[in-house]
């Protein structure tokens, strides 16, 4: 399953731009509007675990757009056997609100490549089964940086792409995920 997903999301970051070569400057329409909503999901790459995201932002600039994002990643409890023994990982379920800045390399009504870093917290719960049977609960902060593709439908609607490599420090330990998602956004 997880391959399957990583495949779509990587074709369709490479394949969006080559679809809409031949697309008018006037996609978006003219005069969009300065805020931002989006909504998007995917895998947790390398696990099988998911993420949800919504966000909501303004774009003082054409190119830039500043961005509030609430962000939910789910990494599933999991155990290996071994011959001579088995390992488990706890997984758990990382809420975290930061705080985006998104550059874009071409205007909002192009289909366009952008980058994007942010910073935030929140807060971990780790899972809780047999194996871990005390119920835990962390203080998260998160980092990451990231690019994609954004392809303008109509009427300020943006379909898009992206991954981002993710560092978060939860508790006394850090990891590191790699969110790919794929959603829309709304510029009113």
């Amino acid at each position: 399953m997880g391959i399957r997903v990583l495949t779509i999301a990587v074709l369709s970051i490479v394949l969006m731009p080559c679809g809409a070569a031949g697309q008018t400057p006037d996609t978006a329409g003219v005069g969009l509007g300065r805020f931002i909503v989006e909504a998007a999901a995917g895998p947790l790459l390398p696990s099988s675990g998911h993420n949800l995201s919504a966000a909501f932002g303004v774009s003082p600039a054409s190119r830039l757009d500043l961005l509030v994002s609430v962000e939910r990643n789910y990494l599933p409890f999991q155990r290996q056997t071994f011959g001579d023994g088995y390992g488990v990982t706890r997984g758990g379920t990382m809420l975290a609100v930061s705080g985006e800045v998104r550059v874009s390399f071409l205007p909002p009504n192009r289909v366009s490549p952008y980058g994007f870093a942010g910073l935030g917290g929140g807060v971990s719960r780790p899972t809780v089964n047999e194996v871990f049977p005390a119920e835990v609960k962390n203080d998260l902060r998160v980092a990451y940086f990231g690019g994609g593709v954004k392809v303008p439908i109509r009427g300020g609607f943006t379909l898009f792409s992206d991954a981002r490599a993710m560092m978060l420090l939860e508790g006394n330990d850090g990891m590191v995920m790699w969110p790919v998602r794929v959603g829309g956004s709304w510029r009113f």
